[in-house]
Order: C-alpha cells, then structure tokens, then sequence
C-alpha cells in the first residue's frame, strides 16, 4: 500500500506539474523572460550573467537560468524544455512532505497531505510555469524538515542538509533561501524553550562551509565580472530596496495578503482558521512536534513576507507545506458540519465566478469542464455524509487535470501576443534589412517568440512616423487604440488580433506591404 501511494503521488505529480509543460505557450509577463533570458545564455555562450531582451537582467541568481539552460539542452528551445526542471522540483516538494509526515505521523496523513498540496490550484499553477518560486519553495522546504531532522533526531547529517538546501535557495532567489528557514527554525526552538542549547550543538562550521561551498562560485563569479552593477541591481534593489521600499508596480498595502488569503489558498482557506484553533484548543501546538512546528511555519512565511514592504502573492509558496500538514490533520481526525458547508460554499463561489469570467471573455465552450468536478464535489458534499478533505481532494485535483490537458490548450489559437511574435519572427527571418520595434507598448511574451535580436520599445510617435515615412524597412508590435496617435503617415496593417482576456487588440504594422518584406533580403 505505501509503495503504491507513492506510486500514485509522483504519476499525479507529473501529470499535473511536469507533462502539460508544452502544451500550451507561456504567458506574461514574468515566465517569458526567464525562458528568453535562458535562450540568450545559451546563444551568447555566458552562463554566469542572465540576459532579457540583450540587457543585463540581475532580478535573480543563477539556479532557475541553469534549469531552464538544461531542459532547452535536452528537449529543444520550447516551453517544455524550459519549465521541465523547474517543475520537477514541484513534484519534489509533494514527496518530501510526504517522507517526512511517513516518518513522524501516520501514511494517512502523509498522503492526503500531499494530495492536499495537489488540490491547491495555486500551488499547481505556480509549479508549472518556469520562474524560480517553485525551486525556492523545494529547498526552503527541504531545508526546514532536515533541520527538524537534525534537531529531533539529533543527526548531524541533517543540521548539514539544511544549510545545504538554504545554500541552493540562495542560489535561486538570494538571502531569503537562508533568512527565511533560520527564523522560522528560531521561533519554534524559542517556543520550544531550547534554543540556546540547540545553538550550541548545531555545526555551524560545517554547515556554513557547505552553505558557501554551493554559494559563492557564481555570487564571486558574477561579482568579478559586472562589480558595482551587479551589487547595486540585484543586492541593493532587487534584495533590500524590495523589502524595505516600494517597487513600482507592486502592491505594499499592509492588508494585501488578508485581501487575497481566500483565493490564494483555495479551497482550504476558510479551514485553516478552525485547523489552527484546535491545534491550541487540543494542545497539539504543545504536544504535537510536527503540529507545532507547521504552524510556526505557515505564520512565520506569512509574517515575514507581511512585514516586507513590497508584496506578491507568489511569495507567499513557502507557506503551502505547512498550510496543507494543519489542514489535513484537522480534517482527518475532526468531523465538523459548518467547516463541511464552508468548503461547499467556496467551491460554489468559484463554479459561479469561472462561469461568469469565462462567459464574459467569451472562452470556448470546452473550458466549463473545469466547473464540472467543482460544482460535483459540492453536491456530493451536501447530500451525502464524506469526509470534505477526500472527496474535495480528488474532484480538485480533477479540476486541474482538466485545466492543464484540456482547457489551456484550447485557448491557444485565441491568443494574441504568441501569434504576433511569430509572424515577427518569421519576417525577421526573409528580411534581413528589417528593424523590428515595440511602440509605446510591451510583451515579454511578443520578445520570447520573437527570438530575433533586441526589441527596443520607441515612445515617441512622431519619431515613429519619421521611421515610416523612411526607405528602411521597420515593423512595429504595439495595441490598435496607440494608432490614432500616427497622424498623416502611411502604413500596412500586417497583423490584427483580439487578446482574449483583455479584449485589446495587438496589432504589426509596418511602412512596407508583408508580401515586399518577405520578398527583400
């Protein structure tokens, strides 16, 4: 039976995380730039500093641009090779909480904590796109169970493979990968009323040897090679100034993460509260290591990315694990009416609110079948006495299978930007003379599939119309309602289509017919 549930763990994990990679074209805005920045390592031959549309891009360290270099190496420059490495570490993080709660608590447990973890349609969408969260969210994870390991077993080895796994969440978001885990791993041994005499039996040397051993090759690497620039963008901007200060075009309100908790954590979100207040109402939080140690950890990921001025809700992945061990045990071992009908209000809630956005968007008809499992967990649930984590476990985990293999594939003829990218792209191929530009207008998703050279973003309209009125072949990617600003010039309309979501339209224009760009050379 055990081997069996693993079995059954790894073929849904990939099913739902590595596979549909491929499927479907990456959408903007962040993912496109880590699969081009990954594509312009590979044809510029440097593998220590990332690029973006042929400009520096220290956001973040090197692991995820590795990751991604490795797939395109092995599966070709597309969407699966780029998302295949970094979404197995979605399939890692499933299986590594579930040795772990095997090892403390009870296979029960163990596995419906990792299917819970499967049936957060957040988690699925963040583990299959190809950004550094997902691998983030594995080593961070890794790294506080070894150090639970290394504490409540009293192995060195442990203690060692925590610092080992904070050493490669350096290496893929920075010094969140260690600051993160040694809070949290704090708080629990103050808790706990052990922290000064575990402080003392942790090999700090060792870890930290192992911990830079991983770390510093690329930070020197890179350091030597761009100097101040490179510490100025990535450590003093992308590190200090995003937790301290406000970025353009994040949120910072001190209420964003209350705003957005409900849908973040659907559908268990509701749940967790009643998890949390039985923990202490059972005097689990006291007499249940693994209980305890969950919650501190869920609130220590959500207090320290509360405290951070700027937020995102992708920050908030490393809390998932926990969130779904204090769910799952509250739902195993408590039966509870209102919690059962809180679980089928919100799978209602978000029947209707699909059906609506996908009625007003006007998706194809074959996407409703993502409302289907919903709508028939929650009739089961109502008329039939079940237990609320299974049977909304298995019709979620339904809901997303559909969305990965049915549904985002559909929608892809449907959408603009791929499509305005690849015509650029192949134009660029029969007209070598051509110049290729974005006007007051930007897509990283256009700049992946484009593939070409540098797309330089022109703000200036009556420079525009200066370069159309010109003998120099130029094409433009930018939204139609931007038209009505070229006045008194002449262009062809190459390409017109409608977003799907947004319903503006993108349009290619150009001072040259296609059929003259694709005859020139």
């Amino acid at each position: 039976m055990k081997n069996k549930r693993f079995l059954l763990l790894l073929i849904l994990s990939f099913l739902l995380l590595v596979l549909p990679n491929g499927f479907f074209t990456c959408f903007d805005k962040d993912e496109p730039k880590y699969l081009e920045a990954a594509r312009e390592m590979i044809e510029k031959g440097d593998y220590i500093t990332p690029y973006y549309n042929y400009e520096y891009r220290f956001d973040k360290p090197i692991l995820v641009y590795w990751l991604i270099v490795l797939g395109y190496k092995l599966f070709g420059i597309n969407e699966f090779g780029g998302g295949f490495f970094v979404s197995i570490f979605g399939v890692f993080t499933v299986l590594i909480l579930y040795w772990w709660l095997r090892r403390w608590k009870s296979e029960n447990l163990a596995f419906w904590s990792a299917l819970t973890l499967l049936s957060m349609v957040y988690f699925v969408g963040m583990a299959t796109v190809a950004m550094p969260d997902v691998v983030l969210l594995f080593f961070i994870t890794a790294s506080l169970i070894f150090f639970f390991e290394g504490y409540h077993r009293k192995k060195e080895e442990f203690y060692l493979l925590a610092f080992a796994s904070s050493g490669m969440a350096t290496l893929t978001k920075g010094p969140v990968g260690i600051v993160l885990p040694g809070i949290i791993a704090v708080v629990y041994l103050t808790l706990r009323r052990d922290l000064i005499r575990t402080l003392k039996e942790i090999p700090w040397i060792k870890g930290f040897t192992i911990f830079f051993l991983i770390v510093t090759p690329w930070y020197f690497a890179v350091l030597k090679k761009h100097g101040y620039h490179f510490f100025k963008d990535f450590v003093l901007f992308h590190n200090v100034h995003r937790f301290l200060s406000k970025v353009p075009g994040h949120p910072t309100q001190w209420w964003y993460y209350l705003a957005n908790y409900v849908w973040i954590y659907l559908p268990w979100s509701l749940v967790f509260p009643f998890a949390v207040y039985k923990a202490f109402k059972e005097r689990k939080f006291i007499t249940d290591n693994v209980i305890m140690f969950s919650v501190v950890w869920f609130f220590g990921v959500f207090t320290f990315f509360q405290i951070a001025h700027t937020k995102l809700t992708h920050y908030l992945l490393p809390s998932f694990p926990a969130f779904s061990v204090v769910v799952s045990w509250y739902l195993l071992n408590f039966e509870k009416r209102l919690v059962n009908y809180l679980i089928v209000l919100l799978l209602v809630i978000a029947s209707v609110v699909v059906t609506a956005a996908f009625t007003l968007k006007g998706f194809p008809p074959i996407s409703y079948l993502l409302v289907a499992p919903t709508l028939l967990a929650a009739i089961i649930l109502i008329f039939k006495k079940s237990n609320p984590l299974k049977i909304a476990v298995v019709f979620l985990i339904l809901t997303s299978l559909s969305l990965k293999w049915i549904v985002l594939p559909s929608l892809q003829e449907l959408r603009a930007k791929p499509q305005a990218g690849e015509l650029i792209r192949d134009l660029a191929k029969n007209c070598q003379s051509c110049k290729f530009y974005f006007l007051h207008f930007r897509s990283p998703e256009v700049v992946y599939h484009f593939r070409t050279g540098k797309l330089e973003n022109i703000h200036d309209f009556r420079k525009a119309e200066e370069m159309l009125k010109s003998e120099e072949p130029v094409v433009f990617v930018t939204r139609e309602n931007r038209l009505k600003n070229i006045k008194n010039t002449r262009f062809y309309l190459l390409f017109k289509k409608e977003e799907f979501l947004t319903k503006r339209k993108i349009v290619v224009i150009s001072n040259y017919p296609k059929e003259k760009l694709n005859a020139r050379e």
